[in-house]
């Protein structure tokens, strides 16, 4: 991995004691890894990654893939989230737009399930078949178009 920490120093002309004042550790940790004494650990490998979101952490690690990270990664998740439920979904608070029965069913009244039925459809023409909402204690509410 010191190799592809080399080549990556090189190609965005950084010396070593710039690039670790920018990723937070000490020169020497640096140094020992350039050099092959240590090697990077997990701590050292998350700064690096957040000082530089486009570098590739598959390559970094594995060597694997491109240095940087391809637009076509990065824009997936927005594109993802652009489709017109959602949208729909975010302009109301969830507990006026679902109501649930008491085994997390979701209940839709008939205007709710028109607005679905119409926003179906993505900008690609490919239905809809679920979404899932995940929370931050480990559930989850799947809802399914009519």
């Amino acid at each position: 991995m010191n190799n592809r920490i080399i080549r990556f120093l090189t190609e965005n002309n950084l010396t070593s004691t710039r690039f670790a004042d920018i990723i937070g550790v000490q020169r020497s940790s640096v140094s020992h890894i350039l050099s092959g004494r240590n090697k990077p650990s997990f701590d050292f490998i998350e700064k690096m990654l957040i000082a530089y979101p486009d570098l590739n952490a598959q390559w970094l690690i594995t060597g694997i893939g491109s240095m940087k990270i391809t637009n076509t990664v990065k824009n997936i998740e927005p594109d993802l989230f652009s489709s017109p439920i959602i949208e729909s979904k975010k302009s109301t608070s969830p507990e006026s737009i679902i109501q649930k029965q008491e085994n997390n069913t979701p209940i839709l009244n008939n205007s709710q399930e028109e607005t679905i039925k119409k926003e179906k459809m993505d900008k690609t023409g490919l239905t809809i078949e679920r979404i899932i909402i995940f929370y931050t204690d480990n559930t989850f509410n799947e809802y399914k178009p009519h």
